[in-house]
């Protein structure tokens, strides 16, 4: 896998604030990348320096093997990136849009344009102005403008802001594509946690300007939930069942009167299950079935890998 992004003991403070602290971080092409954190842990501060929106004080960065103090333009011309919200012109159709763009870039076609405008599905709407778009469709010609220069990496700070539900799938449909089809490194910021889960292959967890944890999102969910297992039952009487296992020592958390959950931990969680099970089926509890619940969400990993830091975002 080639290396997309590389910071190497990366600084930045502003004033006496040390907003980044000593970032090492690696991505490579061909992935979703998700860079997560609480409020004012230092995800855009960085995000801004990999841009070259912003200096930094110490450390160095490549992008595609070009650092980006000695060779600027040879590592920005592999870099396409939305910070916040898209810049636009409302007054202009998505086509006059990109085509001004387009002006900015060496080399980028007419067929070029059609390419990411497809990439994007706004080929049925790209003739319309701007002003008429719902912000999904600004969202959408945002990357497809991050696109027109075949970057290698491309870099989003909170691209999901404001979209509804279809439109948040849309473009998540659109980023692995880009990825794992167009070998494009991905690098995307998001407070919603059940929408990273979805989207990307590796997680970077920042604290205080301090990189945490680099891993796969299935790692960081398995490290953080150890050896515990949920599980679930479906009975007639959940007030009768809770009754006896708790009679066995197991405590349980109802929800309705028919389902309940249990936590079981250590080594031979198959032989206390059969053992709780045997209880119930002796005190005379309807089981109608017992499965495995979902035991942990990126977001449970997230809040207790940095035990409660302010707000995720």
């Amino acid at each position: 896998m080639e290396t997309a992004i590389k910071l190497n003991h990366v600084s930045k403070s502003f004033g006496k604030r040390r907003v980044v602290d000593d970032l090492c971080l690696e991505t490579h092409t061909g992935e979703v990348f998700g860079f997560l954190g609480p409020n004012g842990a230092g995800k855009t501060t960085t995000i801004k320096m990999l841009v070259g929106l912003i200096d930094f004080d110490e450390g160095e960065i490549s992008v595609c093997g070009a650092d980006i103090r000695r060779q600027f333009e040879k590592a920005m011309a592999n870099v396409g990136g939305i910070v916040e919200n898209p810049e636009l012109y409302r007054y202009m159709t998505g086509l006059q849009n990109l085509r001004q763009y387009a002006r900015m870039r060496k080399g980028v076609t007419e067929e070029r344009i059609r390419e990411v405008v497809e990439l994007v599905g706004l080929t049925n709407r790209i003739h319309e102005k701007v002003s008429k778009y719902s912000l999904g469709m600004r969202q959408r010609l945002g990357v497809a403008q991050s696109l027109l220069h075949h970057p290698k990496v491309l870099i989003l700070d909170e691209p999901t802001n404001g979209l509804d539900p279809a439109g948040i799938r849309e473009l998540r449909d659109i980023l692995r594509n880009l990825a794992h089809r167009e070998n494009v490194c991905v690098m995307v910021s998001s407070h919603l946690m059940s929408e990273m889960q979805l989207m990307c292959d590796r997680v970077g967890i920042i604290v205080k300007g301090k990189l945490l944890q680099v891993t796969s999102v299935e790692e960081l969910i398995h490290q953080t939930k150890g050896n515990a297992g949920r599980y679930r039952y479906l009975v007639d009487s959940a007030a009768h069942a809770a009754e006896v296992l708790r009679r066995e020592g197991q405590e349980c958390l109802q929800s309705d009167e028919h389902t309940l959950d249990i936590t079981l931990t250590g080594e031979d969680v198959m032989g206390t299950l059969l053992k709780l099970n045997r209880a119930l089926f002796t005190a005379g509890v309807g089981v109608y079935t017992v499965s495995p619940a979902e035991t942990q969400r990126l977001e449970d990993a997230f809040i207790e890998l940095t035990k409660g830091e302010t707000q995720i975002a």
